[in-house]
């Protein structure tokens, strides 16, 4: 008899491949499983819908930040999908799982921090849910509205590729905070991601044709966008930005940190090159850097890397998978 397959060998993908065309979808559901967020037509709003968690000892250990922080954070995750497809936020439910031995106060600042966030971004809390768990996890639904709203699937070969501020910093924060380090500015960039949202906005006004958030590392984020474009892609691994801190690291180890390191939450978009001077005029109104790293081609080309003209090796894998990947920024 065979053995059942288990996730680890699956793999959290490989599961969701499976599970999302058993799905079945209404009509007023304008965007399905697949996306960063759900797209639903509630009277003559588009809202977005899209949840996500985070777990103690998987997405981050208890000594990396104080409760307040954490409860930023948790929200911000949550927003940058939100971002991703263009949209503004609105309400928020919160699911929180907590030890018994977790102390009240704590508790208190973890959803202080999460009432701040939303309040700066404009979302109001508006309900939630706590259990007592094994493990401090925190789990944000955030709804949101949308005008021109922009997904995965809208990429063809020729598009340009852009990605906005730098990547690989809140990666090189995980290993610093593994490393037991306290501050920083690459510290300091995986507790408090900055989620585009105005720059989402202004990116879904008829400039990207697909657009998704980094979150799982710049490779595995870009498979989505040519997996469900249907194209291929070239990325020109000298022009990926870097902040002062990643350059100041062995040109592996930052290439590495780039490509796979996740929890960066910039965008990365697709623009067809007609639309490309309009992105380029709107660059010093964005509020944050923008740059070019490649484009889309054939699908039968795959994802290549390239550097001064020719092809770049870089080891198959990578990126975050939570059934693969045994430790975040690894």
């Amino acid at each position: 008899m065979s053995r059942a397959q288990t996730l680890a060998a699956l793999g959290e993908f490989g599961f969701l491949d499976r599970l999302l065309p058993t799905l079945k979808q209404r009509p007023d559901v304008l965007v399905g499983p697949g996306d960063d967020c759900a797209v639903v037509r509630c009277g003559n709003r588009r809202v977005l819908i899209t949840t996500d968690a985070l777990v103690e000892s998987v997405h981050f250990e208890r000594d990396w930040m104080t409760p307040h922080q954490l409860g930023r954070r948790s929200f911000l995750v949550n927003l940058s999908d939100i971002a991703a497809m263009g949209g503004r936020p609105t309400f928020c439910v919160i699911s929180a799982g907590v030890p018994v031995s977790y102390p009240a106060r704590d508790l208190t600042a973890l959803h202080a921090g999460i009432q701040a966030a939303a309040q700066e971004a404009g979302a109001a809390v508006v309900g939630g849910n706590i259990s007592r768990a094994d493990r401090l996890f925190i789990s944000i639904t955030l709804l949101g509205e949308v005008g021109d709203v922009v997904t995965r699937r809208g990429a063809r070969a020729g598009d340009e590729l852009f990605v906005t501020g730098t990547l690989g910093d809140a990666a090189l924060g995980v290993k610093q905070l593994q490393r037991g380090r306290s501050g920083g500015h690459a510290i300091q960039r995986y507790r408090e991601p900055q989620p585009r949202v105005a720059v989402g906005v202004v990116l879904a006004r008829r400039l990207a044709s697909a657009m998704i958030d980094i979150s799982d590392g710049l490779l595995q984020d870009l498979g989505h966008v040519t997996q469900a474009s249907r194209v291929g892609a070239e990325i020109d691994v000298e022009a990926l930005p870097y902040s002062a801190a990643l350059r100041r690291l062995p040109a592996a180890e930052a290439l590495q940190l780039a490509l796979r390191g996740g929890d960066d939450y910039e965008l990365l978009c697709a623009v067809p090159p007609r639309r490309v001077p309009a992105l380029l005029r709107l660059r010093k109104q964005l509020g944050c850097q923008i740059t070019r790293i490649g484009r889309c081609v054939s699908a039968r080309k795959g994802i290549e890397m390239l550097g001064a003209g020719r092809e770049v090796h870089v080891d198959s894998g990578g990126g975050w998978d939570h059934f693969v990947t045994r430790v975040r920024g690894s």
